[in-house]
């Protein structure tokens, strides 16, 4: 159920983002894991499928070529690698850092060689960069709503739709973390309800990095879904329905049917996001999607040293 929720958001998310074309059996087709793009730094995350099934090679390589195509007589504006990041998740993520210099059109041919192979495979997607985020972005301040902690709660099944036997990342409200002079890392993820099936790998990532960085960075999980989770997670699915069988967008009402304050506060639509946020309050990083302890590491070193972390959007 996982694999198959996984793959429905990634050929959601093509839909949305790209133009579609046939694929012959055995073919590698490139997918966007992310919902936004803006003008300034990205993190683009791809995954790849083939057959129906998600792919997860280590040993992949992916080249991207990027074009503007407001201005169709420009050659490449600018090209890179993409970084394997599957380690722990149900499917890989090959990610990317780009910083693009105006909103609009651009175009993505994608190289990809899979392990044994000694020709890429070769698709072209469409991607639209905004010129602002629907979400706080780097650089904004981060908005300070109160999140639960264990003081607030008669049980710690009200803190998250997981099994709850880490507390360490549910000490602390992010309005109070804002103003201990420490950085933040804020995960908002909902691990019984995932539809990525990438949340709880995400919190047992930043739950093991909470042991080893938790004394100079507050590390706080918030739950996607308003407690009782599964009645919020079916009241927003039962909206989803009937929004697809009426054909038209959600209201800003039903955009939050079922979802927990700090997610409203934050404007969030999808699951997960994580957040870094310096000593100051500012964001200096964003990740959607699947994290791993490899990317996540060095990103949270530069955090405590004040360096901005290399990726996150």
């Amino acid at each position: 159920m996982r694999f198959r929720l996984l793959i429905f958001l990634l050929l959601a998310l093509l839909l949305v983002a790209c133009a579609q074309q046939p694929t012959r059996s055995g073919q590698v087709t490139p997918v966007f894991a992310f919902t936004e793009a803006v003008v300034g730094p990205n993190r683009i995350a791809l995954g790849l499928v083939r057959d129906g099934s998600p792919v997860n090679d280590p040993g992949a390589k992916i080249h991207l070529r990027f074009f503007d195509l407001n201005d169709t007589s420009a050659p490449v504006r600018f090209e890179t690698d993409a970084i394997y990041y599957g380690q722990g998740l149900p499917a890989a993520i090959y990610v990317a850092y780009p910083t693009f210099d105006q909103a609009g059109s651009w175009g993505i041919e994608v190289q990809t060689t899979l392990s044994g192979q000694s020709e890429p495979t070769v698709a072209r997607l469409r991607l639209e960069v905004k010129e602002r985020s629907d979400v706080p972005n780097v650089g904004d301040k981060a908005i300070p709503v109160k999140t639960l902690t264990v003081g607030d709660v008669p049980d710690p099944s009200y803190l998250s739709s997981g099994r709850v036997d880490d507390l360490s990342m549910y000490q602390i409200s992010l309005d109070a973390a804002l103003q201990n002079g420490k950085p933040t890392a804020l995960l908002f993820a909902t691990p019984a309800f995932c539809r990525t099936a990438v949340c709880a790998p995400s919190l047992g990532v930043m739950q093991e990095l909470q042991k080893t960085y938790g004394d100079r960075i507050n590390f706080i999980h918030v739950e996607v879904f308003r407690h009782p989770f599964r009645e919020s997670f079916e009241a927003q699915s039962a909206v989803f329905q009937k929004l697809a069988q009426e054909g038209r967008a959600p209201t800003l009402e039903e955009r939050n049917v079922g979802l927990s304050d700090p997610m409203i506060a934050w404007g969030l639509q999808s699951e997960p996001w994580l957040f870094l946020i310096d000593a100051n309050g500012t964001i200096v990083a964003r990740y959607e999607g699947g994290i791993t302890r490899e990317e996540m590491t060095p990103a949270l070193e530069n955090l405590i040293a004040g360096k901005p972390p290399q990726g996150g959007s």
